[in-house]
């Protein structure tokens, strides 16, 4: 009888702690988040570039996995695909270049921003 009361009390309380409820920005906090389509922002790659790429580009393109043998962690390894046009191609979808990110363009913000940086010989 003790034995099946405590495994009743042990299936209660995983039950009742499986019920938390909590806002996603409390499980999630979005510390150092920056908005890249602001308009106050400048368009630097500290700025608003590598949040563009940290929050599109990153998970497929690291040096853990480099998707297309393509790393984006440093300045130095976008600002070498700016230079090179592989970047605004792909991101453009131009033809003879793969479409990145694959599933859906980048958002309007985000293309602008990225071309005024090249424009703007990409600055830091």
């Amino acid at each position: 009888m003790k034995k099946n009361f405590a495994l009743l009390l042990i299936a209660s309380v995983a039950a009742l702690s499986g019920c938390y409820y909590d806002s996603f920005e409390a499980l999630h906090p979005l510390d150092g988040y920056v908005n890249p389509c602001d308009t106050s922002l400048q368009s630097t790659y500290s700025s608003s570039i590598k949040y563009i790429i940290s929050y599109n580009c990153i998970s497929c393109h690291n040096s853990s996995y480099a998707g297309g043998n393509v790393v984006l962690e440093t300045y130095d390894q976008v600002k070498s695909y700016g230079v090179n046009g592989k970047l605004m191609n792909s991101i453009l979808r131009n033809p003879g270049y793969y479409a990145m990110p694959p599933t859906q363009p980048l958002a309007d913000c985000q293309v602008k921003r990225i071309q005024e940086w090249i424009n703007n010989n990409y600055p830091e």
